[in-house]
């Protein structure tokens, strides 16, 4: 199958339809006035059309982002619009990003500089792909319908594999914060992880979940609920008759001004606002948009599970605030949750500072950016931790026999298995504060399920999502060990001992050859005997005699009270 062209692309919208909008915008009918709890008022409506035909330099605003490599191509039927900006940086990470409604890729203008060409060599550096969603601006409008989140991910899967980036990460704001994590749920092998502004994860219902919560979240709690209240009409609108409300967006720009602007903060500058809204008038995507929520309410698809790419979370004062609780249960692996307070200004509850951060507070953004990423590069320099990982999927890679007996004694590799991955879990659940085993580790119940690869690669990511955020250099990282904190080096190499030990059981249980290393043993026997000697009896045997010259593996074996000659 041919794959189609990625071909250069170029803002130029005719001067004829710049011209039809100002006649619009002079001939434009308006409503009695009336106060601010009726909807957006005739007073911040008529500021920014005054703006637009006064002020707002589309050509410039063109130039703008004309400055930057665009393309288009067609994927699923559909012109996919995207800026494309590569790093000078050999080692840069790809990104991509997503915006929501009523943004548009005018959200992420600002941060593209910083991101691909940081000011210090100590920064990570990004090559970004920034998509216009499908439907909206230049993707658009849409002639299909089905466009919303898990379809859109689906897409952008397909544009970063048509780019030839193998492993990259996905950032999104609104819309962008739910595909996303689709994307990564989507392409797990690909997707080194997610940072999004919101985790939109509500109650689903249970008495438990709401016990005990913080008064931060349940003032949270009550936001969303006064949100529902009092400015979710669009959302139900979009979702249910889109196409009424379009027959209005595509004939009034003042129409789609003062509908799109509801959702536009009033400490938001008048550019960026009108940036947003001419770009949806003059490519005639005010209706295609909004259809985006009418397709995620009828879809039947719906994700099973949480995710497990490591997740990061950027949270802005008055924007959504997400309850950790909640996130936890949809995904599995959350290593970084920062809030920020940056708010420039109000304009009252309406006003939702901090939803556009990418352009309200640029700096804070990318530096969040820059230190989930390369926290989690940071995990490359755990190579021990990674090499007792994949000592542990090379073992139950070979297991046939999944009853049988272990040389944990009344444990068979089943129930190794769980004890192993509720290790991992202990490990990353201490370090991150969240997100530990469901189950008890140490009375496991030998019994999975599904299959044994989907059960323990969550676990592993975890792990090594957490400890990528530790830097080699920490004096104490938490552990679940009774010794508490430990050093850096300590910690990491306390679970990766777990890991590369129970590899062992699982594997000589099942007949095959030892995965663990004398490199591996050798570099986790230290470890072994600084922390050993508080869990005889509890995890580890007394440890067995034996010749003073039989290598690290059987040294290592017999230090934890496993004899090296075990068999079934």
């Amino acid at each position: 199958m041919t794959v189609p062209a990625l071909r250069p692309f170029r803002a130029e919208i005719p001067q004829s339809a710049l011209d039809d909008l100002q006649n619009r915008l002079r001939g434009a009918l308006w409503p009695d006035d009336l106060p601010a709890g009726y909807g957006v008022t005739n007073e911040r409506v008529r500021a920014l059309a005054e703006h637009w035909l006064e002020k707002f330099d589309w050509r410039a605003f063109e130039a703008r982002l004309n400055a930057y490599p665009q393309f288009v191509t067609e994927i699923d039927g559909e012109t996919i619009h995207f800026l494309h900006v590569r790093s000078s940086r050999e080692d840069a990470t790809p990104l991509v990003l997503t915006h929501g409604w009523p943004g548009s890729i005018v959200e992420y203008l600002d941060v593209i500089g910083p991101l691909t060409e940081p000011e210090s060599a100590d920064e990570p550096a990004f090559h970004l792909v920034i998509p216009s969603l499908p439907g909206f601006g230049f993707s658009g409008p849409t002639r299909s319908a089905g466009w919303g989140t898990h379809r859109t991910a689906a897409a952008w899967t397909e544009l970063m594999s048509r780019l030839g980036y193998e492993k990259y990460g996905a950032v999104g704001n609104d819309a962008g914060s739910m595909v996303s994590p689709e994307i990564g749920r989507l392409a797990p092998e690909k997707v080194v992880g997610v940072h999004v502004t919101q985790l939109f994860a509500f109650p689903s219902g249970d008495p438990a979940e709401m016990a005990d919560l913080s008064e931060a979240d349940q003032a949270a709690l009550a936001h969303l609920q006064w949100f529902y209240e009092n400015m979710f009409s669009f959302n139900t609108l979009h979702s249910q008759q889109p196409h009424t409300l379009a027959f209005a967006l595509a004939d009034s720009p003042l129409g789609l001004l003062a509908w799109n602007a509801q959702l536009f903060g009033e400490h938001l500058d008048a550019d960026f606002v009108l940036a947003n809204v001419a770009l949806y008038w003059l490519t005639r995507t005010g209706g295609s948009s909004i259809r985006f929520y009418y397709e995620d309410a009828h879809t039947t698809a719906r994700p099973e599970g949480p995710t497990t790419v490591p997740t990061g979370l950027a949270m802005f004062a008055g924007d959504f605030q997400s309850i950790r609780r909640f996130a936890e249960r949809d995904h599995a692996n959350i290593v970084s949750w920062n809030a920020y307070d940056v708010q420039s200004g109000s304009g009252g509850p309406r006003d939702a500072a901090g939803h556009y951060a990418a352009h309200e507070a640029t700096n804070v953004l990318v530096g969040d950016i820059r230190g989930f990423f390369a926290g989690l590069t940071r995990g490359s320099s755990w190579p021990v931790l990674a090499a007792a990982h994949e000592a542990l999927r090379s073992a139950i890679a070979g297991v046939r026999d999944w009853a049988a007996p272990t040389p944990c004694s009344e444990w068979n590799v089943t129930q190794v298995l769980q004890h192993a991955a509720g290790d991992q879990l202990g490990y990353a659940a201490a370090i991150t504060g969240s997100g530990g085993p469901d189950f008890n580790p140490f009375a496991p119940s030998g019994e999975l399920t599904g299959r044994a690869t989907d059960f323990l690669e969550p676990t592993l990511k975890a792990a090594a999502a957490a400890f990528a955020t530790v830097k080699p250099d920490a004096a104490e990282v938490p552990t679940p060990l009774p010794q508490g904190a430990l050093p850096a080096q300590v910690a990491v190499g306390a679970a990766a001992l777990d890991a590369a030990v129970h590899a062992w059981d699982i594997a000589v249980a099942s007949g095959q050859a030892s995965p663990l290393t004398p490199e591996l043993a050798e570099a986790l026997l230290p470890v072994a005997k600084q922390l050993a000697e508080p869990l005889r009896g509890f995890a580890y045997a007394p440890a067995l005699e034996g010749p003073d010259d039989e290598g690290a593996v059987p040294s290592l074996l017999r230090y934890l009270g496993r004899d090296p000659e075990w068999t079934a």
